[in-house]
């Protein structure tokens, strides 16, 4: 065999090399925008083949941290809405008095100084509606991602964590806009597509507020997380709705007996 044979390429199917696959394209942040409202599955399949983009989650994040802070301007800017918190703050400081835990004269004080600081409240409770939102999405992804990286025994990075959170985001927004319009047309504070739409407008009650957590909208934004789960850590669909309907639970039953966000 000659210097030439040795060094020509082998054609045969034991001397074939294969090439690597073409790099994948990742989808623009408007096509991820459509894919997770009708096409979730293979739009985190995208993701997690074309990796983690910072636009996945901070476009949504920043967008609903707007809408939020919008949101709660115009909440605050409406007389009915703040007549509404006075009346829920009076309740609250008169059940204080008839558990004798402070005087009618301290309670009275108390009101006198809540309606002297309504500007203050509507500037502190803009704000914390935009910003709150940012730092409890980071932590959440943190939790999420020791759960599916430790117990689920999934391989998505951090990244691809705030990706898969980060664009079901996006339906969130949707349901702000909702909640906003009903807000409005209802008169009820913090009104939502749940039944306690239908069951009034006390969110002292724990029942309504228990009522809020059946949102279709929060629902359908927490299973298609539970998708993006299942693709970008490539565990089972089963581990992915586990894993975002258990922290749904945890947080809404949590906000309902402390009040939070309702």
């Amino acid at each position: 065999m000659t210097d030439d044979t040795m060094n020509e390429p082998e054609t045969g199917y034991e001397g074939m090399r294969t090439m690597p696959p073409p790099p994948v394209e990742a989808l623009s942040i408007t096509d991820k925008f459509v894919g997770i409202l009708t096409e979730p599955s293979p739009t985190y399949e995208n993701v997690r083949a074309a990796g983690p983009r910072t636009t996945d989650w901070l476009v949504p994040v920043a967008l609903t941290a707007l809408v939020l802070i919008v949101g709660m301007f115009l909440r605050f800017s409406n007389p009915e809405f703040m007549a509404q918190m006075m009346e829920t703050q009076t309740k609250s400081l008169q059940e204080q008095v008839d558990k004798g835990n402070m005087t009618e004269e301290q309670a009275e004080k108390a009101v006198e100084q809540f309606e002297g600081m309504e500007g203050f409240f509507k500037i502190t409770g803009t704000i914390s509606a935009g910003v709150g939102f940012v730092i409890v999405f980071f932590i959440l992804c943190l939790f999420y991602w020791l759960v599916i990286r430790f117990i689920m025994k999934g391989d998505a990075t951090f990244g691809l964590i705030l990706s898969a959170a980060g664009l079901s985001t996006f339906i969130s927004i949707i349901d702000q806009l909702v909640g906003l319009l009903l807000t409005f047309v209802t008169g009820k504070p913090f009104a939502n597509l749940s039944p306690a739409l239908l069951t009034g407008s006390d969110m002292s009650s724990l029942t309504n507020r228990l009522l809020m957590v059946i949102n279709p909208i929060v629902i359908w934004s927490y299973y298609v997380l539970g998708i993006g789960f299942e693709k970008v850590a490539a565990i089972s669909r089963t581990k992915g709705m586990i894993v975002a309907f258990t922290f749904f639970l945890l947080a809404s039953i949590a906000g309902a007996f402390s009040g939070y966000g309702m």
